[in-house]
């Protein structure tokens, strides 16, 4: 396709993604962004959010990524993600077990977990099961 690009997606433990798109919609440090063909060589941060895709047959996909990396070069976007699980592989009861913990922890209920860990960890959660349900 004249207007596709690979998308790679690479976390510490799995390569996530690698396949052609059209565009992605990646949760930048400083806001969200959109990338199509074509676009200028860029290097971002990424803060946690989720990162959406349409690929070549277009169908959009959701990833959760926990922060990380993007880099656009050329006709490819690679993505070093702290951690990086896509929206169909997530175990909601799971996702939900940790959202509660995290909640715990912002009242003070779990000893030893800082309150910025918290709010971390929480948005971890939610950006997992708001990619779970997409």
């Amino acid at each position: 396709m004249a207007n596709a690009f690979t998308l790679s997606i690479v976390a510490p433990d799995r390569s996530v993604v690698d396949t052609e798109v059209v565009s992605v919609i990646a949760p930048g440090a400083e806001g969200y962004f959109g990338i199509l063909h074509g676009h200028l060589p860029l290097a971002a941060a990424l803060r946690p959010g989720l990162l959406e895709y349409e690929d070549a047959q277009g169908q959009r996909h959701t990833v959760a990524v926990s922060g990380g990396f993007a880099e656009i070069n050329g006709s490819k976007m690679t993505v070093l993600a702290d951690a990086a699980e896509r929206g169909s592989e997530i175990d909601q009861a799971r996702a939900e077990h940790a959202l509660e913990n995290a909640r715990k922890a912002l009242r003070g209920e779990r000893s030893g977990v800082t309150a910025e860990d918290a709010r971390e960890e929480l948005e971890r959660a939610m950006n997992r099961l708001r990619a779970a349900k997409l």
